[in-house]
């Protein structure tokens, strides 16, 4: 099974000068072997300038799966469906298109909600499925839906509200859990405890995507790191709002399990 990352806020290997690929802030990542786009980044620019230059034709994704509302994950949506030439089936929280704010460095209230609407998607031909429970792409691959804070506490940083629309993408595998998240606002726990309870694993293999460590304390951040290291994964790989230290953390705590994201990184499970 293939999982490559498309959108990060990093470029970490040698191969992105070759192939000119691009970063910024925000996520997105495709799983091959179930043809899911899992988010789309803020702008577009470097999802359809990715895709392209990883050979991964626009038009060969079947499902679009948004982590969550905030536009450095749905900011693509636009310019990746104008890009297509046939439809897909789009999988969000019933609260994509409610209003989404975060508090700036300098104190001011950003609106970092979608940029498109119900209508637009519509014109595209997109099947929208809004959904709040678990949802069963295959057999083994299962969106989330609504993720309960019972096992850990929320990681929203700046953001104004609890993200209850957050979600993250389970996919059974002989070797445990896979763990595919957008920007964990769930928190990690609650993340892959819930995951254990819907799929019925009850090993990790591998949690990657953003963890949203920026803004957590060093105390925090040492009883996620503990948590995971906890659950001998064979895979964690955090990317966009993980931060740098972050990553630094992860791999500190979990020398042989964490791997380095980035744009264009393939993560063979």
């Amino acid at each position: 099974m293939k999982i490559t990352i498309l959108v990060d806020n990093y470029a970490t290997q040698l191969s992105s000068l070759s192939k000119r690929l691009l970063s910024e802030w925000g996520f997105a990542a495709y799983v091959h072997d179930y043809r899911i786009l899992y988010d789309t980044g803020l702008t577009g620019t470097a999802l359809l300038n990715n895709m392209r230059a990883l050979g991964i034709d626009l038009n060969e994704p079947e499902y679009l799966v948004i982590s969550h509302r905030h536009i450095d994950h749905t900011g693509g949506v636009r310019a990746f469906l104008n890009a297509r030439s046939r439809p897909i089936k789009m999988i969000a929280h019933t609260n994509l298109f409610t209003k989404a704010y975060a508090t700036s460095e300098g104190g001011k209230l950003e609106d970092i909600s979608v940029d498109f609407t119900r209508e637009y998607l519509e014109s595209r031909g997109v099947e929208l499925i809004l959904i709040k429970e678990p949802y069963r792409i295959a057999n083994d691959v299962i969106v989330s839906g609504e993720i309960p804070r019972k096992w850990g506490p929320s990681h929203t940083g700046a953001v104004t509200d609890e993200v209850p629309d957050d979600m993250a993408l389970y996919i059974k595998h002989p070797n445990g859990l896979i763990a595919l998240t957008g920007c964990g606002h769930s928190g990690v726990e609650n993340i892959v405890e819930y995951g254990f309870q819907v799929t019925g694993l009850n090993k990790l293999y591998a949690v990657i995507g953003g963890l949203h460590f920026m803004g957590l304390s060093e105390d925090r951040i040492r009883q996620v790191t503990n948590y995971l290291a906890n659950k001998s994964p064979s895979i964690v790989i955090g990317t966009h709002c993980t931060g740098i230290l972050g990553i630094a953390a992860l791999y500190n705590a979990m020398p042989r399990a964490s791997r380095l994201g980035g744009v264009g990184s393939v993560i063979e499970l």
